[in-house]
């Protein structure tokens, strides 16, 4: 994030023309959008997350983007759908309640909501919690069903929910973005006394260790994890080989000092439980770079980005590819999962959950299905099941899936030191993943932007060199392609097929190479901006402090970060529109200058300005990734100086009183 005043704008406005950042590119015959679109509604599932309730044998799903739970029956051949419940805005996280039903959390309502069968014999959704703010993202249920634990991000923590009466009983910080979440049951690890939640905080690449009272409260982490990657998801494990399985990226830094990107393929760090660890420490975990590292990518049947696991009764893993469309069985006796069967399964594997009859069940976010997978015999596919919209016929729907498959990179090895992975390994659900990246040769590092609200923030990249959508398309596919060294006019000029579903199955469509560069430009133009968790559902004007905060914004800040709907249009939101507008996310907040403002200067005359579109999840700050908080922000931003937010600006007394301090605050967290 950067916020500068008025007067650097002037300063470069000549240097912006000259090098051209303003210059177009043909748009398919679209024209310019005047505003990002931001209803992440399109007619599809897109289902994200599962739980099967071995208490009533029913299966329940997550259907993000149609604000609804699906409530599947999986015995009959084929599994049947019961019904589908209007649930809550965009579905993220679901788990069993241990008298049937289930218990779901939402990215953009507050609360969580309860599923159960009524006595008319279907389905309905009650809420509760309702002092639990919006954005979970993570979800777990004690065995007993009295308490529920919540991964929320905006608390930057857990949330323990007392489920009789729905009260709040706790939060505890763990880390900035809290994600998936795992319970261990008492003395199921040597030296384990009392039960342990499991918390991987995304963005902090880290794992706290949480032992729970028998009140359901937590207790500050007794060992933390910190890993150089992002956990997507973790299995502890007991008998024969106690311990802690993290699914993730290699172990050391990305690096492009060769060219390519290395440091990114997928697989499985093991950290072993033991019971004479000092210090109160439960797995034994040698550290970045010395522990051992189970890599899925160099298999003959890659599996790339591991976004889920489950672990049924046999001690069998099952781990999902997201972005290589399959799914690993693998025992968890053996610590170097050797002996793995990979199952080719539907599109974009975001959610994986056992069955009781010896069948995985995979949540396939970009075909709309569920695909049901019987490790009985010689593992396969028994059924899929259309629980959406599967069909994906325009640019921006297979935009959509390049962005999350490796095939969009689909020469690319993982020999020696080389990678395979997916525009989301680095953006991860269209985000960021809170890592140093390097440019090529490692001119220099940076941390990753968000894609989400992207389509009306041109120039792209710190650099600012990127001047329409169209333009980074193509970088993208130019410079994560590997083999210049081998074909430097040709090797990112390639055709890439496409496995497409619809209601009758599969079928292949092969897009050409200037097809793949437009169907990415069309679905990045149109990532919605995530909606904040602080500001009351359907707002259309902020609080009275945010609008303080807002005033201020204008005053200081607005120069770089301009209230403009498209920064290439330059077209200014009015006042009587801009609070709405803002809270709709269609304020571009940037503007297409670079300037340098007291942060690493990465090119030639400074950085581009972010867009500060969901800044309160955008942690960490600056290119460098040296502010925690946007308190650490705004106590090194002095707009009255030219390094605006130099780290020597913290040194002197804060430019903004504590009142000013709170009102930017309450307006940056609305955005």
């Amino acid at each position: 994030m950067v916020l500068a005043g008025r007067r650097i704008a002037a300063l470069v406005a000549a240097i912006v023309l000259a090098v051209g950042l303003r210059a177009r590119s043909p748009r398919a015959d679209e024209p310019a959008l005047a505003f990002q679109p931001n209803d992440y509604h399109d007619g599809h599932a897109r289902p994200r997350a599962l739980a099967f309730n071995p208490r009533d044998g029913l299966l329940y799903v997550a259907l993000s983007t149609a604000d609804q739970v699906a409530v599947v029956d999986p015995a009959p051949t084929p599994p049947r759908l019961l019904a589908k419940v209007d649930a809550c805005r965009l579905p993220d996280a679901v788990a069993a309640l241990p008298l049937g039903g289930a218990l779901v959390g939402c990215r953009f309502d507050p609360g969580l909501t309860r599923i159960a069968g009524d006595a008319a014999g279907g389905f309905r959704a009650a809420r509760i919690a309702a002092g639990l703010p919006a954005g979970a993202r993570g979800l777990a249920v004690a065995d007993d069903g009295r308490f529920a634990y919540v991964a929320s991000p905006p608390l930057r923590g857990v949330a323990v929910v007392a489920l009789g009466d729905g009260r709040l009983l706790q939060t505890i910080a763990t880390g900035i973005s809290p994600r998936a979440m795992r319970l261990l049951p008492k003395r199921t690890w040597p030296g384990q006394r009392g039960a342990l939640l499991a918390v991987s905080n995304f963005i902090d690449h880290t794992v706290t260790l949480h032992p729970l009272g028998d009140d359901g409260r937590l207790a500050p982490a007794v060992q933390t994890i910190r890993t150089e990657a992002p956990v997507l998801d973790l299995a502890l494990t007991g008998g024969e080989l106690p311990g802690a399985w993290l699914f993730t990226h290699e172990d050391r830094a990305v690096s492009r000092a060769r060219g390519p990107v290395e440091g990114l393929d997928s697989g499985v760090i093991r950290l072993a439980a033991r019971g004479d660890l000092s210090g109160g420490r439960l797995v034994d975990d040698p550290g970045p770079g010395r522990r051992s590292f189970v890599n899925l990518g160099e298999r003959p049947s890659p599996v790339i980005e591991l976004d889920a696991v489950a672990l049924d009764g046999h001690g069998r893993f099952a781990v999902v590819g997201a972005g290589s469309d399959n799914l690993c069985l693998a025992p968890a006796r053996q610590a170097n999962l050797r002996d793995t069967v990979v199952v080719p399964v539907g599109a974009n594997p975001s959610a994986v959950v056992a069955l009781s009859d010896d069948r995985f069940v995979t949540a396939d976010r970009l075909s709309d299905t569920l695909t049901f997978v019987s490790t009985a015999g010689a593992p396969g596919v028994t059924a899929t099941l259309v629980i959406g919209a599967p069909a994906r016929p325009s640019p921006a729907e297979r935009g959509e899936l390049l962005f999350y498959s490796r095939d969009l990179v689909r020469n690319n090895v993982a020999t020696g030191p080389l990678s395979l992975y997916t525009c989301a390994a680095c953006h991860d659900d269209g985000h960021i993943d809170g890592r140093l990246h390097p440019a090529k040769q490692n001119r220099f590092f940076s941390t990753t932007l968000t894609c989400r609200g992207i389509g009306t923030t041109a120039p792209y990249l710190r650099l600012g060199n990127q001047a329409t959508i169209d333009v980074f398309a193509d970088n993208i596919v130019s410079t994560h392609a590997q083999g210049a060294e081998r074909d430097p006019a040709h090797f990112a000029d390639y055709p890439v097929t496409l496995r497409l579903h619809g209601a009758e199955g599969a079928r292949a469509v092969t897009l050409q190479p200037r097809e793949v560069r437009q169907a990415l430009a069309r679905y990045m133009e149109r990532i919605p901006p995530e909606r904040s968790p602080f500001v009351e559902a359907g707002a259309r004007a902020l609080t009275p402090e945010a609008h303080r905060g807002l005033v201020l914004f204008r005053d200081r800040c607005a120069g770089c970060h301009q209230m403009i709907g498209n920064s290439d249009l330059g077209n200014h939101v009015p006042e009587a529109t801009a609070e709405a507008r803002l809270l709709a996310g269609q304020v571009a907040l940037t503007s297409p200058r670079r300037r340098n403002v007291g942060t690493p200067v990465l090119g030639e005359g400074g950085n581009n300005p972010p867009s500060l579109r969901g800044v309160w999840d955008n942690a960490p700050y600056f290119n460098d990734g040296s502010a925690r908080s946007l308190e650490e922000v705004l106590r090194r931003t002095d707009p009255h100086v030219e390094a605006v937010h130099s780290p020597a600006n913290a040194a002197r007394p804060p430019a903004f009183s504590a009142d000013e301090q709170a009102a930017l605050l309450a307006f940056l967290r609305s955005l």
